[in-house]
């Protein structure tokens, strides 16, 4: 890794810089990664339009809806392009002021003495925050190019309006990347991507996700010049063949209108739903579910209470009859708890186990030293805290808080060459399709952040959903596949490198609820011990007095009395045989 920070040059306007432009910035500068030491200034403002011009666009026959939706709802009240003056941004830092040369329709040119003049500052990148179409000689001033971000995945959406397409066109999912400029339009070397899933319901909404989403990008990019992944800048660039957007014209704007009504009503009829979720056992070893082949019979729990649900499940290292910690959810408090089972079969115990009065869940189950611990998720409490199983009497105690004034959700931890590793998502910012790491020598710490937190930024693959394991040589775990819903579907990834310095891993497996077995609609846990796997699915339901109950405690803010057991007896703690 090298020593000095790299020395970096910003494509700006006069105005200022973009909320998005100080918080990519600010990542690529923490912990003294980077430092910027150039700002190329566009001062050209646009000439205002002549009379004629004027009135031809107040009488266009295309594309008013669009032109209206812009006066009426400008971008720069969005908070991610919200500018602050360059000397506050960025104050003591060299100015540039470089004017271009348009030659042909778009493209855009740097003077000579303008090339020469950015050279010598000897620049390892340039980030691109203003200017158009940039071509010529500027684009190799620095080291390693200029990077320009593109908020669409080049390899479905080109051209315009970034985050637009993907809600006219029913995607579920909105991409954006970080790209080395070549004089080839749409065709710069992709450096990193990243994806979330797209809101739906508003063109501003999913515009500022995929916004606040993509930042860490280009701390990416830096990590790899200083770890000397210099290929990332070097490979072929893209080659594209999407098709390429333009500004929507009335009858697509209409169109969009229509898909945003029913984008919204679908929603609504979705949150008045109870998604009921259920746990299944499979009598087979974790890594049977990467064979693609695979179909493995599920035995779904007799767990049936009427406004109560079981999820997140997860094996104790027992021998005998399995028993399997879950979060039990009580859907009118909305509160989830730790609980056991036991008696699979046609008869089931329930025994709650961790209960500290706040929402638990995914209750990640290890075993270190001898003992057994558990991780449940409680991210209302801003702490990731560590319970240990008390053999004699079967009942769990807190040892640890390994986190504080953390909001983790589903936290896991492993050992992989000697260190303890901790994975977990979040709820906040880019936290729910982001993978966070941190490391430490010990499971009590101190535990440290990765370098390149948030490591992985994917709907697809992201969100941990089990256990990781170890199969072949690599380690492989299990993550949510959040693309149509949350909990729809699961990914397998293979871990390709894991460092103090990197992280890679190789999406190798998707798995689909059964569209024909009982929970057809999601599976968000994949958990194994030994030769015996667990896992969960939901089927949607539409339960018209829990419905009603529900509305009525949330109108006259009635807290029920807790959870209610009619076809299962809750169990006495019982102790390891």
């Amino acid at each position: 890794m090298s020593n000095r920070p790299l020395r970096f040059g910003v494509m700006c306007d006069a105005a200022g810089l973009t909320e998005f432009a100080r918080q990519a910035i600010a990542h690529v500068t923490r912990d003294g990664l980077a430092q910027p030491v150039l700002l190329i200034v566009n001062e050209q403002v646009a000439a205002p339009s002549s009379w004629r011009k004027k009135l031809g666009k107040s009488l266009r026959f295309d594309g008013n809806l669009w032109h209206l939706h812009e006066r009426l709802f400008p971008l720069s009240n969005l908070p991610a392009y919200q500018r602050q003056p360059l000397e506050q941004c960025l104050p003591g830092v060299e100015k540039l002021v470089c004017a271009v040369t348009r030659k042909g329709k778009w493209s855009e040119y740097f003077s000579d003495a303008d090339v020469a003049a950015v050279e010598s500052r000897e620049l390892d990148f340039i980030l691109k925050f203003a200017y158009g179409i940039t071509r010529g000689a500027i684009l190799k001033a620095a080291r390693y190019g200029v990077w320009s971000f593109h908020h669409d995945d080049e390899e479905k959406y080109r051209g315009g309006p970034p985050a637009f397409w993907e809600i006219q066109r029913g995607d579920h999912v909105t991409g954006a990347l970080l790209q080395r400029l070549t004089d080839r339009l749409d065709g710069g070397v992709v450096l990193h991507k990243c994806f979330v899933a797209t809101d739906p319901r508003s063109y501003r909404a999913n515009l500022q996700r995929i916004q606040s989403c993509s930042w860490h990008l280009v701390r990416w990019a830096c990590l790899d010049l200083l770890h000397g992944h210099q290929e990332t800048f070097t490979g072929l660039p893209s080659a594209t063949v999407a098709p390429i957007y333009r500004a929507p014209n009335d009858w697509q704007m209409l169109r969009f209108g229509l898909r945003i009504a029913g984008n919204w009503i679908r929603y609504k009829l979705a949150n008045q739903r109870i998604d009921e979720w259920n746990v299944g056992l499979v009598e087979a070893p974790q890594q049977a579910f990467l064979n693609p082949d695979f179909a493995p019979a599920i035995r779904w729990l007799p767990y049936q209470e009427p406004g109560q649900m079981i999820a997140d499940p997860f094996l104790l290292p027992v021998s005998g009859e399995p028993r399997i910690l879950v979060e039990e959810f009580d859907w009118l408090p909305e509160k989830g708890r730790i609980c056991e089972l036991r008696g699979a079969k046609e008869r089931m115990t329930i025994t709650p186990v961790i209960d500290e009065g706040l929402h638990m869940s995914y209750p990640y189950v290890f075993v270190h030293e001898g003992a057994t611990y558990a991780i449940p998720e409680c991210a209302e409490s801003c702490q990731v805290r560590l319970y240990r199983l008390d053999e004699s009497l079967g009942t769990w105690s807190r040892v640890a808080i390994l986190l504080d004034g953390l909001q983790a959700v589903d936290s896991t931890v492993f050992i992989h060459d000697g260190r303890w590793w901790m994975m977990h998502s979040a709820d906040e910012g880019c936290g729910p399709w982001s993978l966070f790491l941190w490391h430490a020598p010990s499971l009590l710490g101190p535990w440290q952040p990765h370098v390149a937190n948030p490591v992985k930024t994917d709907v697809s693959s992201t969100r941990p959903a089990g256990n990781p394991f170890f199969h072949a040589g690599h380690w492989y775990r299990p993550a949510q596949d959040g693309r149509l819903s949350y909990g729809g579907a699961l990914s397998i990834n293979r871990i390709d490198k894991l460092t103090t310095e990197a992280f890679r891993e190789t999406v190798v497996r998707r798995i689909a609820p059964d569209p024909g077995g009982p929970y057809p609609h999601g599976i968000h846990t994949l958990s194994g011990q030994g030769t015996l796997t667990v896992v969960d699915g939901k089927r949607h339901t539409w339960p018209l007095p829990l419905l009603i109950r529900r509305q009525l405690a949330k109108r006259f803010r009635w807290v029920p009395t807790g959870f209610r057991y009619s076809k299962i007896r809750p169990a006495a703690p019982l102790p390891l045989e």
